[in-house]
């Protein structure tokens, strides 16, 4: 193990001496950065007069979640919304999840709104997703079954943060697949262009040691990058929006509005951001795969980008085909979204069904296994020519 450590120090050694290794990386960073501070930059207009800076208007809205004068959507809050006669912080994202529900209900009468109107309402726009969506008896059972789990009324506070985590995640995430995918094409690939692949199979280490010691290196990299900027971005979101309202139901923010699972937004992140991280990891180990496969990195650059933003099109294609949808939504890239992972089509096993963040991630470290396996004795059979 020891010796398989010390390879993976190495291989890691030469990633980071290779200067398109630090521009993808910067570029990256750069990305995760600007997408954390990118909604407080600029101002905003109120019928075409500037009202503030964006930063204010965030920095006003977050105080007034943090301390609401009513910490429920109950019969208080909504007849209390209805009493104001101007635009007022804490109304501005209820504004948008009736926006939200209006869409799947038609019509509704917001100035008579009563608690047993919006829980009602929520519940026919959660039918009518079941049923434009064609999800089975069982499928629309269960998701009722859940969206009675969650208590009622819901709490309200500041969900500014975590509804901001979960809209800039993905873009985030797949420009770090991409950026994985160019400094691990030449994991494999690089050994037989610089016809240095007869030098590491006669290493002195073994040839099964170095190709675990690559394929441990790919995986750990999609891993620990996933971490690091997921963790970057959620200090930004936490410094400018706060993330005090953790423990409120994903149901309070638009991420949540169409969604029927009884989290609060702290689970719901810890989820997408488990599946984001699994997903790297296996566009990691699809790269080092292609790459040994593939003579040249610039071929597996090409296949590991098609593979990567490819889902990203299809997805809107398949609609309407339940088997290429569930199919194209369990792809990596669809899997840093926060919709598909918890998309309402389920897997169904015995009676039991399962969301994509259940069963996913199983596959995918079945795939994992299986690709390094087939990596490991694709490479280690490969004729030397010195």
């Amino acid at each position: 193990m020891r010796e398989i450590m010390y390879l993976t120090g190495y291989e890691y050694k030469k990633i980071f001496q290779k200067r398109s290794t630090w521009i993808a990386l910067a570029l990256v960073a750069l990305w995760t950065v600007f997408s954390g501070i990118s909604g407080i930059i600029g101002d905003y207009y109120v019928e075409g007069e500037k009202a503030g800076t964006r930063y204010q208007m965030v920095k006003k809205e977050r105080e007034a979640l943090e301390h609401p004068e009513i910490g429920e959507l109950n019969e208080d809050f909504f007849r209390r919304e209805q009493e104001m006669s101007e635009l007022y912080a804490p109304y501005d994202n209820y504004h948008v999840l009736l926006s939200m529900i209006e869409q799947q209900v038609g019509k509704i009468d917001k100035e008579s709104m009563t608690t047993e109107d919006f829980y009602k309402m929520r519940k026919v726009m959660l039918e009518n997703i079941s049923k434009g969506q064609n999800l089975s008896e069982g499928e629309r059972a269960f998701h009722m079954k859940e969206n009675e789990q969650i208590t009622t009324p819901y709490a309200y506070g500041n969900m500014l943060g975590f509804d901001y985590y979960f809209r800039m995640l993905p873009l985030n995430f797949v420009f770090l697949s991409l950026a994985a995918a160019i400094i691990l094409a030449p994991m494999f690939a690089g050994e037989y262009t610089s016809h240095m692949d007869g030098l590491v199979l006669s290493s002195r280490f073994g040839k099964n040691k170095l190709i675990q010691a690559k394929l441990l290196t790919g995986i750990s990299f999609g891993f620990l990058a996933s971490m690091l900027f997921g963790g970057i971005l959620l200090l930004e979101i936490q410094a400018v929006y706060g993330l005090s309202g953790w423990n409120l139901p994903l149901q309070v923010s638009p991420t949540g509005c169409y969604l029927s699972l009884p989290v609060n937004l702290l689970e719901f992140a810890g989820t997408v951001t488990a599946c984001c991280a699994i997903s790297t990891c296996m566009t990691a180990v699809f790269v080092m795969f292609c790459s040994v496969k593939m003579k040249s990195p610039f071929g597996v650059i090409i296949v590991s980008f098609s593979f990567i933003t490819a889902p990203l099109f299809l997805i809107y294609m398949v609609r309407g085909h339940r088997l290429l949808f569930m199919l194209i939504n369990s792809m990596p890239t669809s899997m840093v979204f926060p919709q598909s992972t918890a998309a309402h089509q389920l897997l169904s096993v015995g009676g039991h069904y399962f969301y994509f963040f259940q069963w996913v991630p199983v596959v995918y470290l079945c795939l994992m296994a299986l690709l390094s396996w087939r990596s490991f004795c694709n490479f280690q059979k490969h004729e030397v020519c010195i």
